[in-house]
């Protein structure tokens, strides 16, 4: 076996990250073989991985990217165990990078068995990093946006990436995506989103069920409070009004005017823009509710 030397050692370190210690002992273990180095390297971080798979990732980042046409967008979620490594530069140049990776892929579904540009899978781009860090890391969603004929995607990442929007804003014209005025209405759309947490655009996404369970709540509440049966019909009408301007982004007040309802802006904006400016959908992730909702249901 040859002298392993400082050289070699920072050359394995800068190809796999990893420490400087498991570096010269792969090195030595492989005989200063760099591509056997590397592999022993791998094989024991996905051992590690293995190891630490069970503990609960429940801190992280979720990012964002969006292709220069605006045509298509991808939000990504990546979790961790604790807000240090969250804060990780390394950590948040991989959910970046994953997000970037997530748009080029023809089927989002097997985003997970996909090659990356370093010929990793993301799986084991994955484990790499969580043999590196220490941590057991969790890649626990994605999602692609692939716009309408007329659609720009647009997105806001809520600083320092707890709660992530992407919305898709279509236009009366082409050209809009990159008009300095329209990508500040958009944005402020999203900013709003990111801030009242609606669960759909119109009042008639408004799932049916929903609003039957919204009703009889609201009947109940009234009878309970001794309101004569004749007017219990009245006052529900009116709550499920306010449930709306809770839950509907178009009836919301506008974070920015609270005098103004989004719908009023975006009417605001189609004349600026031309007729047929709107909102076509959106997606709000806050950082853990996945994991949230599946502990729920466990429990």
């Amino acid at each position: 076996m040859g002298e392993i030397t400082a050289q070699m050692v920072k050359e394995l370190r800068e190809k796999s990250g990893a420490g400087m210690m498991d570096c010269k002992k792969a090195l030595a273990e492989s005989g200063g073989d760099m591509e056997k180095a590397m592999l022993l390297l791998r094989e024991r971080g996905a051992a590690i991985a293995s190891k630490r798979s069970s503990r609960v990732a429940k801190e992280g980042v979720i990012a964002a990217s969006i292709t220069p046409d605006r045509k298509k967008g991808a939000l990504v979620e990546l979790n961790c165990e604790s807000d240090f490594v969250a804060r990780n530069e390394e950590f948040r140049n991989l959910v970046e990078e994953l997000a970037r990776h997530a748009l080029t892929l023809p089927d989002p579904a097997q985003m997970l068995e996909s090659r990356m540009s370093s010929g990793d899978t993301v799986a084991e781009r994955v484990q790499q990093i969580i043999g590196k860090i220490g941590e057991n890391i969790v890649l626990s969603r994605w999602e692609v946006l692939n716009c309408s004929e007329k659609g720009y995607c647009f997105s806001y990442i809520h600083p320092p990436g707890k709660i992530g929007v992407l919305v898709e804003v279509e236009a009366p014209q082409d050209g809009l995506a990159d008009n300095p005025e329209f990508r500040e209405f958009a944005r402020d759309i999203a900013m709003h989103i990111a801030a009242t947490a609606p669960t759909c655009v119109r009042r008639e996404e408004v799932p049916q069920d929903v609003l039957d369970q919204e009703r009889e709540l609201y009947r109940k509440q009234a009878l309970n409070e001794g309101k004569p049966e004749k007017v219990v019909d009245k006052i529900v009408e009116g709550r499920i009004q306010k449930f709306y301007a809770e839950v509907v982004l178009l009836e919301q007040p506008f974070a920015k005017n609270p005098d103004q309802k989004v719908s009023e802006y975006v009417k605001q904006n189609a004349a600026k823009f031309g007729e047929g400016l709107s909102v076509k959908r959106f997606l709000r992730w806050k950082l853990g509710e996945k994991a949230e909702a599946a502990a729920q249901q466990e429990g």
